[in-house]
């Protein structure tokens, strides 16, 4: 009796955990959520990494490109649409933002201003959320499930030779050749207008369909995660990310994307 339980068991942790990893989308949502619930929608459909404006506005971090025209705005704080809802998620699941999906979940930050007011603030709303954190400061390593980017390498260094800090730095086509530490920079960002002139319509020349796999192999080779940016939102160009193994498409768009799909 105890045998076939413990076996059913199993069958349900395997099931549970091959559902988890099949059902992740390769998609990092660059679409500003206003509220906690979007984020828990995004993960329900498999979404899990995300890119961020942010802005330090009196004394908090809103989600926002720009500076409101009032002070009565209804602006979400990072916390409230990102930080909180996934800390609620990391602790309901057993230090898993996603249960049986060991990978880093990216939250991708762009300090629209103000760098160094930006990142003492997060430091500081961060504390409460810590345990979810990975980061490297010094030699110390802590390995959570959410690693927070950025892609300004001034606005990197600017906060790192005030402090050392948590961030950790998206790259881009010219870094793939720097081989610069994965832990430092996990994830290089290409523009898809930088790899290709194809825009889905018949056949993808075969230099630049050989050019992009050449592309994402050195970078796996490197222990990185790569994305495409500003790719056309149509199936056939999906289809192309996904048959090259890119790892993730950053999109405005994250809906229509998923829809694509395999």
């Amino acid at each position: 009796m105890k045998r076939t339980l413990f076996f059913c068991v199993f069958i349900l942790f395997i099931i549970q955990l091959s559902y988890s990893q099949m059902n992740i989308k390769p998609v990092i949502s660059s679409h500003n959520f206003s509220s906690k619930v979007e984020l828990w929608e995004s993960i329900g459909n498999g979404i899990l990494n995300y890119q961020v404006d942010v802005m330090y506005i009196y004394g908090k971090i809103y989600v926002t490109p720009s500076m409101p025209d009032s002070a009565n705005h209804k602006l979400p704080t990072l916390t409230e649409a990102y930080l909180y809802p996934l800390y609620n998620q990391f602790k309901k699941n057993k230090d898993e933002i996603l249960p049986g999906y060991s990978g880093d979940v990216f939250l991708l930050l762009n300090f629209r201003a103000q760098p160094i007011q930006i990142y003492k603030q997060l430091a500081i709303e961060m504390r409460p959320f810590a345990d979810m954190l990975s980061y490297k400061i010094e030699g110390a390593e802590h390995r959570g499930k959410l690693r927070i980017l950025i892609n300004d390498k001034i606005q990197f260094e600017t906060i790192n030779n005030l402090k050392p800090g948590f961030l950790g730095l998206v790259g881009n086509l010219s870094d793939i050749d720097k081989n610069v530490d994965s832990y430092k920079m996990p994830l290089i960002e290409v523009d898809f207008d930088q790899i290709t002139t194809w825009k889905g319509t018949g056949n993808i020349p075969f230099e630049d369909f050989m050019k992009i796999k050449d592309l994402v192999a050195k970078v796996h080779s490197q222990n990185k995660k790569i994305s495409t940016t500003n790719c056309p939102s149509n199936k056939a160009v999906v289809d192309l990310m996904q048959t090259s193994k890119v790892d993730f498409i950053n999109t405005s768009e994250p809906s229509r994307i998923t829809g694509f799909l395999k």
